[in-house]
């Protein structure tokens, strides 16, 4: 497979050009960013000054887009009628209607399209969903909370027009854990933005999302506290816990904090690349001509974030 990695973010750089190179069967990899490429990279990557040459002259079978969050709907669409197979960091989409319409498209072009939610990729998100199969129940309640001091005065999500906000940066976490955790939509949504800065731009937000039967999901998240990455999950008889679930080194192990009845236990997790294992399932798919999941995946967050968005309106 011939990659071409459009952007070249500091997440690009750090995760997902090593996961090209290790995980992806990536037999060629061509970067378009305006950025010069650190030499490091002169012997095996072929650079584009600019993202309209890297999709027209590349001929790669996968562009993975990696820009600022309110580039990824024209980027995408571009590699899409190139006839690329597209991979889109999250927040893949800024709405629905741009995601359901990309969708639309790459299922007419017979491409496959996917947004890198990859920590669900991660093996410690199948072993914290397997104490509950080993303990034959299903979980009923969880909390999240993922949280960071803030950014840099001039990085983009401080900037409505370029995709900012907690919400719309961070929103796709919410929905990638309801559908991870409870494989459902939510029957109800409450959102509540926290904070703002100056220009009402949302820095914070929480919320409350309730599920038919028995399911609750409360969550923090934002750019503006001390940094917080975690997920409790429980139901009758058994909890199970996890630190920096939501984004953990290749190189790094870690573990799950189980309760049963009362009684704690620990479950460790070896070092794993989610980004290796998350684009890697991706080119599987496509050898199979089977990616299903992840558009259903993207179509399914996608809604979810926007019924966040419309109820952190309401207020």
């Amino acid at each position: 497979m011939k990659w071409i990695l459009v952007g070249r973010s500091s997440i690009a750089q750090r995760r997902v050009l090593p996961a090209l190179r290790s995980h992806a069967r990536a037999s060629a990899i061509s970067i378009a960013s305006s950025r010069p490429p650190p030499e490091a990279d002169a012997k095996d990557v072929v650079h584009y000054a600019d993202y309209e040459s890297g999709i027209a002259s590349s001929g790669a079978d996968i562009a993975y887009i990696s820009l600022e969050n309110s580039d990824h709907a024209r980027w995408t669409e571009r590699a899409l009628m190139q006839g690329m197979h597209v991979v889109v960091d999250k927040p893949a989409f800024l709405s629905y209607e741009d995601a359901t319409r990309l969708a639309r498209l790459a299922k007419a072009r017979g491409l496959c399209l996917a947004e890198a939610a990859v920590f669900g990729s991660h093996p410690q998100v199948e072993a914290l969903r397997g104490v509950f199969t080993e303990a034959s129940v299903r979980p009923t309640r969880a909390f999240a909370a993922l949280s960071f001091p803030p950014l840099r005065a001039d990085d983009f999500r401080y900037r409505r027009e370029r995709g900012g906000g907690a919400l719309y940066d961070l929103g796709s976490y919410v929905a990638a854990t309801s559908r991870l955790v409870f494989g459902a939509q939510p029957a109800s949504v409450t959102c509540r933005i926290t904070e703002r800065q100056a220009d009402g731009l949302d820095i914070g937000f929480s919320v409350l999302l309730t599920y038919e039967g028995e399911g609750a999901l409360v969550g923090h998240y934002g750019f503006n506290t001390e940094y917080q990455n975690r997920l409790l999950v429980f139901g009758p008889g058994a909890a199970a816990e996890l630190q920096r679930a939501f984004t953990l080194p290749p190189d790094t192990g870690n573990q799950i904090t189980v309760r049963r009845n009362n009684v704690e236990s620990v479950v460790k997790i070896a070092p794993a690349d989610s980004f290796g294992l998350f684009l890697s399932g991706v080119v599987a798919a496509i050898g199979r001509r089977d990616w299903t999941a992840y558009e259903q995946a993207l179509l399914q967050d996608a809604a979810l974030v926007r019924r966040l968005i419309d109820a952190a309106n309401e207020t």
